[in-house]
């Protein structure tokens, strides 16, 4: 297939993961890929599509309306000669679809998660949002999304039945992510955007609370984000912040970590979501502890994932940390391991993503 990919996100975005992945993985499997988006010309030599950017304007509020606008000339100017499929990101689809529909160009809407903060120019992404599943609707188009619990807030707000949506849950490589050496002290993790929103100051009152009862245990956090400040001045020997890592720096720290955090509450954004380090978690042999949400639940589940209601969440991480037998433990982490392997593998994702296109094509 001919596929041209058009998003808002640039690569060096944390999100960036699935797209890349699902980008990658469709290449491999034979098609040919053009990305457009706003990263700069020659960004994307090390990646296997072919490129092309757009800049947008650094304006708040004004980037993805100038982005659209843009992709959309680039559109009108380059109408593909051959038999294409095209992806659309949420943020930039409003304005390409009536060209796609005028040339009869059938495409699909790639949803990885609706609008996360709640600020004024929140308000102006909703508003993208809806107009961009709108036109699913109307076209009776597919939408694609991270989780049935995604799916199912998408019809109940928007009105676009199901049959028009297909779930492609976030994966991981599992080559890259692997069970490496795990050895003492016991090592916690977060890794991900370290922003106030996300429940990260109850990590260090776990750690705090393992430390004050005698639990030889570190802390490790990795990301960028407003309490980046904040963690670094904790001045903790035992507790240990960086910047956001690559993938490749990440994978070789995850593989000797033994458990990873989920603290994101139980709110819309994170019950709708599929996140990536869960996945990573577990190919890199950790167990998961996390609030109890539809975010982070996942279909047979073992012991190697352990999610506490939000009330009980640092005293119950606690419990079941302090607790925790060495041998167990390691067979939890085997465990994990392998289950990361059968079933999050990108691969799985690539193949729905696939399947879909192919059906439009």
């Amino acid at each position: 297939m001919n596929i041209i990919w058009f998003s808002g996100r640039k690569m060096a975005d944390l999100c960036s993961t699935t797209q890349k992945s699902l980008g990658s993985g469709l290449v491999e499997r034979g098609h040919s890929l053009i990305f457009v988006n706003p990263d700069l010309p020659g960004s994307h030599t090390n990646y296997s599509w072919t490129h092309h950017s757009i800049t947008a304007s650094q304006i708040p509020g004004l980037k993805s309306i100038t982005l659209a606008s843009k992709m959309n000339k680039w559109l009108c100017a380059n109408l593909p000669k051959d038999k294409t499929v095209v992806i659309l990101d949420w943020r930039i689809a409003k304005q390409l679809t009536k060209t796609l529909q005028k040339h009869k160009i059938p495409w699909i809407l790639m949803d990885r998660s609706p609008p996360a903060d709640s600020n004024m120019l929140a308000k102006l992404q909703w508003l993208y949002w809806k107009k961009a599943w709108k036109s699913v609707r109307t076209y009776q188009k597919i939408g694609c999304v991270v989780s049935q619990t995604h799916s199912k807030f998408v019809t109940s707000n928007v009105r676009v039945p199901q049959s028009s949506i297909v779930s492609i849950p976030a994966g991981v490589n599992t080559n890259q992510f692997q069970n490496g050496k795990k050895s003492s002290p016991l090592k916690l993790c977060y890794q991900g955007k370290l922003d106030s929103n996300r429940g990260l100051m109850q990590l260090i009152l776990i750690h705090s609370k393992l430390v004050d009862i005698g639990v030889d245990v570190e802390l490790y956090l990795h990301g960028n984000g407003d309490l980046v400040t904040k963690l670094a001045n904790l001045k903790n020997d035992k507790i240990h912040v960086t910047e956001a890592l690559d993938s490749d720096n990440l994978a070789l720290c995850l593989s000797g970590y033994d458990v990873g955090f989920l603290p994101m509450p139980d709110k819309r954004v994170w019950r709708l979501a599929s996140p990536l380090k869960r996945g990573e978690y577990l190919a890199s042999g950790m167990i998961v502890l996390g609030m109890n949400h539809t975010g982070h639940q996942m279909n047979n589940s073992d012991n190697w994932l352990q999610l506490f209601d939000e009330s009980k969440f640092v005293q119950s991480s606690v419990d079941f940390i302090r607790n925790l037998d060495l041998e167990y433990l390691r067979q939890y982490q085997t465990n994990a391991r392998k289950y990361a392997v059968a079933n999050l593998d990108w691969s799985y994702s690539v193949a729905i993503l696939e399947d879909i296109l192919s059906k439009q094509y």
